[in-house]
């Protein structure tokens, strides 16, 4: 089953994730309540899922008449960064892939689950991609994490003079910091300085 998805690249998500962040969240303050967004603003049901992870190998899913996020328990219970992350990217499907979820009449997780196995993995690939990629833009908005990672680097700026760079190592510590003020693994801050080049945004201080 091809999906015929649109071949969205980084940047595009991007533009569609601020967006969305302009029409229900303005103020841009972190960590973005992206549970009040989805339940107050958008009007989503969360719901908790059993097992969802342990027998069926999923973090969350969207259900095909785009009202309800079902988010494994245990997830949901105990690790709030990552819950906070899948339903990012769970409503980064209902902002892209709308067209893809009008045709699609499953009705239990395992029915889900078999027509996931039944796309083709280059399709299926770009369509988890494009989650990935808003969640990231939503959760961690470029101009927050220069301002975030600007003010660390700062903090240890008498560190940091002896470096010509910072080495990537650093960037990891820095990525670590910065993950409390979104309320986000840091794996996923660090991806986003990567991906947004905050790297060569941010001088070392003090330098000649």
């Amino acid at each position: 089953m091809k999906l015929n998805l649109p071949r969205y690249t980084y940047s595009e998500v991007g533009r569609i994730a601020n967006n969305f962040l302009k029409q229900y969240y303005p103020s841009l303050e972190i960590p973005i309540p992206i549970e009040d967004i989805l339940d107050l603003k958008l009007g989503f049901n969360i719901f908790p899922f059993p097992r969802l992870f342990k027998d069926f190998g999923l973090n969350g899913f969207l259900s095909s008449d785009m009202s309800t996020i079902y988010v494994d328990e245990v997830q949901y219970d105990q690790y709030n960064e990552k819950y906070r992350y899948t339903l990012a990217h769970e409503i980064g499907h209902y902002v892209l892939h709308k067209s893809v979820y009008e045709n699609l009449p499953y009705k239990s997780v395992e029915e889900f689950v078999y027509w996931r196995l039944h796309v083709p993995r280059e399709e299926i690939g770009w369509f988890e991609t494009h989650g990935n990629w808003f969640a990231g833009h939503l959760l961690v908005p470029t101009s927050r994490l220069e301002e975030v990672c600007r003010d660390i680097v700062l903090k240890y700026q008498d560190t940091f003079s002896e470096f010509d760079s910072i080495p990537d190592d650093i960037w990891s510590y820095i990525s670590n910091e910065a993950a409390a003020y979104f309320d986000v693994n840091p794996p996923v801050v660090e991806a986003q300085i990567k991906k947004e080049s905050i790297i060569q945004k941010i001088p070392i201080r003090g330098k000649d």
